[in-house]
């Protein structure tokens, strides 16, 4: 049985042992995920450096290769992504609200599926619980993000093949969730990589 088992067999009996200690317990290292992923995604340039999560410009339409050779030639593609990803940026660093709601509503069930579940078994948790609330917090945010940055007037060229405000943005707002996810995931493996650091930090909150 692997030291990782043995932790997280650990940590569920803890959980029904003392529930409450061990919900804050967990929380605590959720929380600390979260923030973590956000700060890194709200520093400028975090989405457009990382090929994982950057956001190109949407494909939309039969005739949009054509077009997309116009604005490379113009340079106004480069402008466009980067404007994008720096709406991302700005969106996430408006995101901790809505992440530390949803892990405040767990319940000991949720505790003991994490405890015992793959890799990223929080961030799943997480994105099923609250994906929906993320990006409705998000859309507004970064409407305005790319309002300021000029993207729907550098756009209006592309309506026809079926560019819009809205279908930016509710692009934009689904890839930066989808990016906040992946982070999470990463700082989540981090955690589950050191169980037995996991393990002590939960039963510190157990009082042991």
């Amino acid at each position: 049985m692997s030291l990782r088992h043995v932790v997280s067999v650990a940590v569920v009996a803890c959980a029904f042992a003392a529930p409450g200690h061990a919900q804050d317990a967990v929380k605590g290292l959720l929380d600390k995920a979260s923030d973590s992923a956000l700060d890194k995604l709200s520093k400028p340039g975090a989405f457009s450096a990382d090929a994982a999560i950057r956001i190109a410009m949407p494909g939309v339409g039969k005739n949009l290769g054509g077009l997309m050779k116009l604005t490379d030639k113009a340079g106004l593609t480069n402008d466009i992504s980067a404007s994008l990803n720096r709406a991302a940026e700005q969106a996430a660093a408006e995101a901790k609200p809505i992440f530390r709601s949803a892990i405040d509503k767990m319940s000991l069930q949720d505790l003991g599926q994490i405890a015992t579940g793959g890799k990223t078994a929080a961030t799943e948790y997480l994105k099923k619980s609250s994906s929906g609330d993320i990006i409705r917090k998000l859309t507004p945010l970064v409407h305005s993000a790319l309002e300021k940055s000029g993207v729907f007037k550098q756009t209006q060229t592309l309506s026809s093949v079926g560019y819009d405000e809205k279908k930016i943005t509710d692009y934009v707002s689904q890839k930066t969730s989808d990016g906040i996810f992946t982070y999470m995931g990463r700082e989540e493996e981090k955690a589950r990589g050191n169980p037995l650091g996991t393990g002590k930090a939960i039963l510190k909150g157990l009082g042991g």
